[in-house]
């Protein structure tokens, strides 16, 4: 139930026209692969191409698009070029990332962007990749709107199944699913792109795991994704300086353990001073008393 199931891959192939497969990023859904191309440009050195659909109205952008975008670009680059099997669990150690102040996509249509990817500290486990650098930039028009620094590491099957032991498989959708705070609040649109519930004190959450947020949960897997896990870090950040306006253009993230679906997992915001014109929100994920997550979120406020 980890992830969906693999499809024969030809090892480092030189480019991809015409579509990324759905199984080279992970995902189980077609349109939910925001690539549609990519080409080597030499050693470490990558080139693709992405088509963002209209955001919500009210946002600049969609944040989750952003992350899916570079999370799709690392596995893409890992599996085609360097020949990842598909089969491998993916672990992502850390993403941090900044987009450029009053960044926007058109509201009206989809919008064309450019990826380039450097692939930094390549490291191997016996003759297999086991964790690649990248260095991801993405670009709007020939100007950079957005830069990523993550980590992507792998292991097998075998070594995943021993790692998640009892917790490998999960009845799916099964948990209670508490009513979301106010999506204004959280600078979303609709209520099912809330992933914060109320919680017991103030700027306290439970994060909720509602299934219907195709962006976030493609298909069944076994724990909580780190994608949503930054989502929640946005989330908590707008509400905790709500009303204000607040805009991330810097975050810093950090995976400790996978937090899991059977249990309640608490998201607390704190606000950080932070230089002139900016401000910063530590955001920290809790799951029986454990950290599992840990973001910072930069940007201005009004």
């Amino acid at each position: 139930m980890s992830d969906i199931p693999a499809a024969p891959l030809p090892p480092q192939a030189a480019e991809v026209r015409g579509g990324v497969p759905k199984e080279y990023v992970h995902l189980g859904r077609s349109d939910m692969v925001f690539l549609t191309a990519w080409r080597s440009l030499g050693e470490g050195e990558y080139s693709l191409s992405a088509r963002w659909p209209a955001p919500a109205a009210g946002l600049a952008y969609d944040p989750r698009v952003l992350t899916q975008t570079i999370r799709q670009s690392g596995l893409v680059i890992a599996h085609a070029a360097y020949g990842v099997p598909l089969a491998d669990q993916t672990l992502l150690h850390y993403f941090d990332f900044t987009v450029a102040p009053g960044f926007r996509v058109p509201a009206q249509a989809p919008c064309d962007l450019a990826v380039e990817v450097s692939v930094t500290n390549p490291k191997k486990r016996g003759r297999a990749v086991s964790s690649l650098g990248m260095d991801v930039r993405v670009l709007q028009g020939g100007s950079l709107v957005a830069r990523a620094d993550s980590e992507f590491g792998w292991i097998s099957p075998r070594a995943y199944r021993r790692l998640r032991g009892e917790h490998l498989t999960t009845d799916w959708n099964s948990w209670p699913l508490p009513p979301p705070v106010d999506a204004r609040v959280v600078g979303r649109a609709a209520p099912s792109d809330v992933v914060l519930a109320a919680g017991d004190r103030p700027r306290r959450w439970q994060l909720r795991n509602d299934v219907t947020n195709t962006v976030l949960y493609d298909h069944p897997v076994d724990h909580v994704p780190g994608l949503v896990l930054m989502e929640a870090a946005d989330q908590a950040a707008r509400a905790a300086l709500h009303p204000a306006r607040f805009e991330a253009t810097t975050v810093t993230s950090a995976f400790a353990r996978y937090a899991e679906f059977d249990r309640p997992c608490w998201v607390e915001a704190e606000i950080l001073t932070a230089a002139l014109g900016e401000t910063s929100v530590l955001v920290t994920a809790t799951q029986d008393g454990e950290t599992v997550f840990r973001g910072r979120l930069t940007g201005p406020c009004d």
